[in-house]
Formats: structure tokens, sequence, C-alpha cells
């Protein structure tokens, strides 16, 4: 995976290591982690809101003034509550997920299956977020871990049993550069 990036086989190892720690960390604090991810995202959002709505105020219709402090509002419960966030999250996967999957049904088209099967999990995880938002978070964490953990290791297997010959290493000896002058005198 990554030993196709010319980099030092140095260099691989780390960022192997950092994304299996990196991995590891998110598994075991899944908890944390996830209120602290959504509660720095709320704060960016806010900030964002308010520069923009101080900036544009003169531009802006009532309608998008609306949309601004409902944004600026969805913020500020979401520092407050991070677990809310998930819960709208959840109402809004439902939303998309459930009428393309009724349609499907109610028209006895099977043949996309790839469809229903997505639809399917969408409403499974949505029925998640809704009733157990705080468990849906933290299994969002630790699939996010699950996945750095094993690209990680596999990274660093690559790296470690790979040949020097794929793995370039930066030597002066071998990146001579000669200059020609071709004028023609």
């Amino acid at each position: 995976m990554l030993s196709n990036l010319n980099i030092q086989s140095k260099t691989l190892k780390i960022l192997s290591l950092i994304l299996t720690i990196t991995g590891i960390i998110f598994i075991l604090a899944s908890k944390h982690i996830g209120s602290i991810a959504i509660r720095l995202s709320m704060i960016l959002l806010l900030i964002f809101c308010i520069i923009n709505f101080k900036i544009t105020y003169k531009y802006l219709s009532m309608k998008e003034k609306i949309t601004h402090l409902t944004a600026a509002t969805a913020a500020v419960i979401g520092i407050y509550k991070p677990e809310l966030t998930i819960l709208i999250l959840g109402i809004f996967l439902l939303y998309l997920s459930l009428p393309a999957y009724i349609k499907s049904i109610k028209n006895k088209d099977y043949s996309d299956i790839l469809t229903l099967i997505i639809s399917g999990t969408g409403i499974l995880f949505a029925v998640l977020c809704i009733l157990n938002s705080k468990a849906a978070l933290q299994t969002i964490i630790i699939i996010i871990g699950i996945a750095l953990t094993i690209l990680g290791c596999i990274s660093l297997y690559q790296v470690l049993t790979s040949d020097k010959s794929n793995i370039s290493d930066y030597n002066t000896e071998d990146n001579n550069f000669t200059i020609e002058d071709n004028k023609s005198s």
C-alpha cells in the first residue's frame, strides 16, 4: 500500500506504526474521542456560522438568516450534548434510506441487491442512532479504529517483507547528475 509511494523505508515504518497506534487509541478510547471530535467540529461550525453571518448579513435573505441561526443553534446543542448530533444524523439517515427501501419492496424490484443491502444497513444503523446514540457514536469510532489498525499493520508488514529494490533509499552516489553543454560552436 504505502510502499508504492517513493518514500524511504524508515518513514514508511514510522507511518505504519503511527496508523496502528492511532487505530488502537481509537478503539480503546472510543467513548471520549467521539465526543471530543463532535465538540470540535461543532465549535468550528459555530465559528464559521458567526463569521459568515457577520460578513454577509447585508446580503442574506430572511431564509438564509434563519438557516444560519438554525446551524448555529445546532452547533451550540452539539457542543453541549454531542449525542444529539448522532440522533439528528440517525433521523436524517432514516429519511434518506427508508423511501428507497420501501419503493424497491413495493415495486417488487429486487434486481438491485446492492441498493437493498445499503438501504437496509442504513435503516438499521439509523434505528441504532435514534435509539442509542451514544453506542452508535462509539461504534463509529471503533470501526474507524479497526480500519486504521488493519491499514497500519498491513502497511508495516509490507514494509518489513519487501525487497530493498522496491523501496528507493536516497543515496547521493546513485543520483549523480551531469550537465552537458549542447552548444555547437
